[in-house]
Parts: structure tokens; C-alpha cells; sequence
């Protein structure tokens, strides 16, 4: 029985492009240190967003090569408004990043970002190493609310 060449291996061997991109399923979680892997990480984020793992993975690396040869992100993801967030992503990254780093709410500035909602939101949180971070301010809203609720 023959095995049936990937649709990924003939992309990359006729086009001579090989995956340097990290996806969701191969991000560390760690903190982005450029504005390129920060722009990466949101990209990967909205990609993802509503779609199985492999859609996510295959629509992440076909956005990451249109716009490396200096193209549109629509060209790989047939979704306008979010192929739009993608593109003001990668067109501003280091502007975002710089704001992104400066930010003492990181949280918050999240949720400002083209592209990502409340929930998207907590997977970018993941993405971008700030778990510990959330949890922390989950739990002190919680314990904000019930100390409220106590005293009426």
C-alpha cells in the first residue's frame, strides 16, 4: 500500500518553503522576547480561534508565509475580519509589543488587541506565559466580590 504525500511536505517542497514558525500545540509558554514571536503568538491565537487543531496549525502556517513574502494573511485565511486583525498584527507588531511589554495590565492590554475576545483572550494567556498571572487575578476578584458580598 502506498503512503499518500502530506499536502504540508508538497507546499514546502514546491513553494521551498520550510516551517520555521512555532504553532499552538509546539508554543513553550514562555515569555515572547521579540516582536516577531509575540506577533506569532497572537496570529497563532486568532488562527486557532473555533477550529480544530489541525485546521488551526495548517491556517497559522499558510497566514505566516503569505505575509513573510509581503502579502496578505487573506490569502491564507478566507475569514476577513480576521485576517484583517492578523494583518494590523503583523503590520504593527513592534509597536504592539513595545506597548505590550511597557503595559503594567498585560491582562488588560490583551483585550485591546485586533483579533482577540474574551475567550481568545485566555488562550493567548496560555501562549504567552501569563497563566500564573491570571490565576492570581481571577482569585483576587474572587475574593474581592466575596468580601463585598459579606458585608451587604
Amino acid at each position: 500500500m502506498m503512503d499518500m504525500p502530506s499536502l504540508r511536505q508538497n507546499e514546502q517542497s514546491l513553494l521551498g518553503w520550510s516551517t520555521t514558525h512555532r504553532d499552538a500545540s509546539d508554543m513553550d509558554c514562555s515569555v515572547p522576547e521579540t516582536a516577531e514571536d509575540f506577533a506569532q503568538r497572537v496570529i497563532a491565537t486568532i488562527c486557532h480561534a473555533s477550529v480544530t487543531p489541525s485546521v488551526g496549525h495548517r491556517t497559522f502556517e499558510r497566514c505566516m508565509r503569505a505575509l513573510e513574502f509581503g502579502s496578505t494573511s487573506r490569502v491564507g485565511f478566507r475569514h476577513p475580519a480576521k485576517a484583517t486583525a492578523i494583518d494590523q498584527v503583523w503590520r504593527e507588531r513592534e509597536q504592539l509589543f513595545c506597548s505590550y511589554t511597557a503595559s503594567s495590565d498585560k491582562l488588560r492590554f490583551l483585550g485591546t488587541l485586533p483579533g482577540i475576545g474574551p475567550v481568545t483572550k485566555q488562550s493567548l494567556v496560555r501562549r504567552l506565559g501569563l497563566y500564573g498571572e491570571l490565576r492570581d487575578k481571577t482569585t483576587l476578584e474572587k475574593e474581592t466580590t466575596r468580601r463585598g458580598s459579606a458585608h451587604v
